[in-house]
């Protein structure tokens, strides 16, 4: 058959020499890249030798010399002794002062009257004696302010307002520096049942009527970390007031002024207080820290907050959290893991302690209006306590119970007559 004249060739192209071809095109882009590496005028190095008609090249040259054998020398010298490693001193944080605190020997000297804040969960290593002393001596009206009332049961603050009420007028107070409007956006629902602050209002009254014949000043001292610059803040909130930007004091009326800067006594925690501000250091002996730390929780907080079986306190707790949480080593309990956990839950603020008070008086009370502006913040031994950073939200058992007795009531006549 004769073939049409018309016909078009393929475009088909052979595998072999579809890949010759791509390979040709990766050699000559190749050449083309060696190429323009080449083409590149490099930088001329700057010849340092020194030229003939240079005044002083002579001295130049010398000195060169000397720099070098300086600088052999110490190579020498760093292979025969290696550098030792540094390592940085542990920070002490409790005695660590901030910008914004002043020495407690300054406001005493300013001021008429002074607050001496305490915080109630160990009130007894926040006192100095020293202090007392010459503020006696020096005629100054004392207030002790029991501060964080809402983190101890209340037998525990009616038995160290009972120890302090003999030394000077005590007020028991729950500071706190959140806003109203955070507070409602957080929750909605539990405006009411929130609060703020409170035992204010009669602290403020008892500082109104030592100032009512001439112009005082308040001046707000306290140990480390103890609510020092909260107190101040719940202070001015109750007057309505705001702390000025340059100014270090603030008028809360005609014969009262507040000193904003408080007040830092400079003393050694001793106890709980020491392991709160230090446990960085005590990270490394955790077995110890645990069997004093046990006396300084409650049961019902331990078996509440880690979901804890019966067990015998405070001997068992450390042998109760093992099993809780799994922790063993060569078949038996790890003592050191347990210790570690504990203590990252006293570094994040999340597990409640306190220290009762041995020498108290059961016939004291604390009055009724400073119980009447704290009385959502207390709680008894039987309460449950959401933890948060932020807020403390109190809910009793006793609600839970009113409700079933009332569901039981309803339930008690249908009972009778299907019988």
């Amino acid at each position: 058959m004769v073939k049409a004249f018309n016909k078009k060739e393929s475009k088909r192209m052979t595998c072999h020499k579809k890949y010759k071809i791509r390979k040709k095109v990766r050699e000559h882009n190749k050449k083309l890249a060696k190429t323009l590496k080449n083409s590149i005028k490099k930088k001329r190095k700057i010849d340092g030798s020194i030229p003939n008609l240079a005044p002083f090249k002579e001295e130049l040259l010398l000195e060169a010399v000397n720099q070098n054998e300086i600088k052999s020398e110490q190579k020498k010298q760093k292979k025969k002794n290696p550098p030792t490693v540094v390592t940085k001193s542990a920070v002490q944080t409790s005695q660590a002062i901030s910008a914004k605190s002043v020495s407690s020997h300054i406001t005493i000297s300013q001021c008429d009257i002074i607050v001496w804040v305490i915080d109630i969960r160990s009130a007894k290593e926040c006192f100095c004696e020293e202090t007392f002393s010459e503020l006696t001596n020096a005629k100054k009206t004392v207030v002790f302010v029991l501060n964080k009332v809402d983190l101890v049961p209340k037998s525990v603050a009616y038995q160290w307002y009972s120890v302090y009420s003999k030394r000077a007028p005590t007020f028991v107070l729950k500071s706190t520096e959140i806003i109203l409007t955070e507070c409602e956006q957080i929750i909605t629902a539990l405006k009411t049942s929130l609060a703020r602050f409170g035992g204010a209002k009669p602290l403020l009254a008892h500082l109104k009527e030592s100032s009512t014949e001439a112009e005082k000043k308040i001046g707000v001292i306290g140990g480390p970390q103890v609510g020092k610059s909260c107190v101040i803040s719940t202070i001015l909130k109750q007057c309505g007031r705001t702390k000025a930007k340059k100014a270090t004091e603030t008028k809360l009326s005609e014969t009262l002024k507040l000193v904003t800067v408080p007040g830092l006594i400079k003393m050694e925690y001793k106890g709980v207080l020491n392991v709160l501000n230090n446990i960085h250091q005590y990270m490394n002996h955790p077995t110890e820290v645990l069997t004093a730390l046990a006396h300084c929780i409650t049961k019902q907080d331990a078996m509440f907050h880690f979901t804890l079986p019966n067990y015998k306190h405070p001997e068992g707790l450390p042998d109760a959290l093992a099993v809780r949480y799994n922790l063993y080593f060569q078949k038996e309990p790890d003592h050191e893991a347990v210790g570690r956990l504990v203590l990252k839950q006293f570094r994040d603020k999340k597990l409640k302690f306190y220290v009762a008070c041995e020498d108290s008086d059961d016939s004291v009370n604390i009055p009724d209006d400073q119980i009447g502006d704290v009385h959502r913040l207390l709680f008894e031994g039987d309460a449950l306590r959401l933890n948060s950073s932020e807020l403390n939200i109190i809910i009793t058992k006793k609600e839970k119970k009113e409700k079933s007795t009332d569901c039981d009531s309803a339930l008690i006549p249908l009972l009778k007559s299907v019988t």
